[in-house]
């Protein structure tokens, strides 16, 4: 009766102090694999922006295996967004009197998991 269905968890982690542009060149090897194999192919990396992602793909499973309390073999990242969240802005004093801003921008994960099984 219910064959492939599939249940999508959301999960939102807000002000990673880290380039954006990384993250992206991570983010395309991960997208769509099974959550052991990134897990186990984060491991091999040794830069910030891989140890924050296995760390926020870590904490999103945990999440989605309470949730749903049975089986969570069959995970894989359905989807991930990266938005910007808020900067900072301050004042850095520069040569003959004035004033260059500095901008630090932190931005936001949101991972879409998703299962999907047979009921047969």
């Amino acid at each position: 009766m219910f064959k492939n269905k599939t249940l999508d968890f959301y999960y939102k982690s807000n002000n990673i102090n880290y380039s954006k542009i990384k993250l992206i060149k991570l983010l395309n090897i991960i997208k769509s694999k099974n959550i052991e194999y990134i897990i186990n192919l984060l491991l091999n990396f040794k830069t910030k922006g891989a140890i924050l992602l296995k760390e926020i793909i870590l904490n999103a499973y945990k999440h989605f295996s309470r949730q749903i309390e049975s089986q969570t073999q069959n995970v894989y990242i359905k989807n991930i967004r990266i938005n910007k969240s808020i900067s900072f802005k301050k004042l850095r004093p520069a040569p003959q009197g004035r004033a260059t801003q500095i901008k630090k921008q932190f931005f936001k994960i949101i991972l879409i998991l998703n299962q999907a099984w047979d009921k047969r």
